[in-house]
């Protein structure tokens, strides 16, 4: 820990606008949500106080109904930029780490002289790397948690929809280790490229790309509830399910064979019903939202750790 201390005290001079300029935005991105969480309350509060609700037939609570709606639109919206901010947020973070934190060290020769102190290498990187991921990680855990609270604000008919990717992805555990991930990728990015621009890009596609492809697939990190029911029944599936993919099959449960009945023929359903089909349907209760949670949050903090094991072998090789 001591020798972390001056490489530490280094960059926290070197970088201590880009550091308040980011707290800055943190505590501004804090403020929009609180306020838009209250807005939300005062649109409630408004048509409540009109004596309306949502499903009110009287003429004289139609434009109240339609001002809430519209005002709950909006604030639906501000929210989901909010939280696809926080999703990108991970990404820049990598390109700055590995462009202007690292990489810039070869541009201008910095590096001989930091390699010239007491502090080995490591300890540079490792200083870099701790310094940048107290603020960033806390920072994001904060945001994070604004915007859940502020999306519980948020009432029908615009619920706090967990399955979001605007909402999944930038709540609970995930953002924090994405964070991380991308520090590491960011390190990995600059000691491999030691090119500002070339870093930058390199760790910022990578960053965005391992949040893409996790997108894509993390709904299939946790086993799925699977159900069957008649083909005139009511799906199984609880409120604020995701329904991950649903259908039709025999009796005997097997898929249903191609060609069976078109679903363009306007006897579709008679068709289907002749055939003894039964409707199915694969879903995620909202109860899985930490178990998966958890999973997306180990596979990232698993490719972390590579990533930065890379990178202190990189470095080795650099120095040695």
């Amino acid at each position: 820990m001591t020798s972390l201390r001056g490489p530490a005290r280094v960059v926290l001079r070197l970088h201590r606008r880009t550091l308040w300029a980011a707290g800055a935005a943190v505590a501004v991105g804090i403020a929009g949500l609180v306020a838009v969480a209250l807005l939300a309350k005062r649109a409630a509060a408004d048509l409540a106080s009109a004596g309306c609700t949502l499903s009110s037939d009287t003429s004289s609570c139609f434009a109240p109904a339609r001002d809430f709606v519209e005002r709950m639109i909006r604030i639906d919206q501000s929210l989901m930029y909010a939280g696809f901010a926080l999703i990108v947020l991970p990404a820049v973070v990598a390109a700055f780490v590995a462009g202007p934190l690292i990489a810039r060290e070869w541009e201008t020769g910095t590096i001989k002289l930091s390699w010239s102190q007491s502090a080995s290498p490591a300890a540079w990187l490792a200083a870099r790397l701790v310094t940048f991921a107290v603020p960033v990680v806390g920072g994001i855990m904060v945001l994070s948690a604004a915007l859940s609270w502020s999306r519980t604000h948020l009432d029908y008919p615009f619920p706090a929809i967990w399955e979001e990717a605007t909402a999944f992805g930038a709540t609970g555990t995930v953002p924090v280790a994405s964070a991380l991930l991308a520090l590491a990728l960011g390190a990995l990015a600059g000691l491999l490229l030691r090119r500002t621009v070339p870093a930058l890009v390199a760790a910022l596609a990578a960053s965005g790309l391992v949040a893409l492809v996790l997108s894509t697939v993390r709904f299939h990190f946790w086993p799925m509830v699977k159900a069957t029911y008649p083909l005139e029944g009511t799906s199984p599936a609880p409120k604020w399910s995701y329904v991950v993919e649903e259908g039709y099959v025999t009796a005997g449960g097997d898929p249903l064979p191609d060609g069976t009945c078109s679903a363009f023929s306007p006897n579709f359903r008679e068709c289907l019903a002749g055939h003894d089909v039964q409707s199915y349907v694969h879903y995620h209760p909202a109860s899985h939202y930490w178990p998966l949670q958890l999973v997306e949050t180990g596979i990232l903090l698993a490719l972390a750790a590579l990533a930065l094991f890379a990178a202190f072998r990189v470095l080795r090789s650099l120095h040695g």
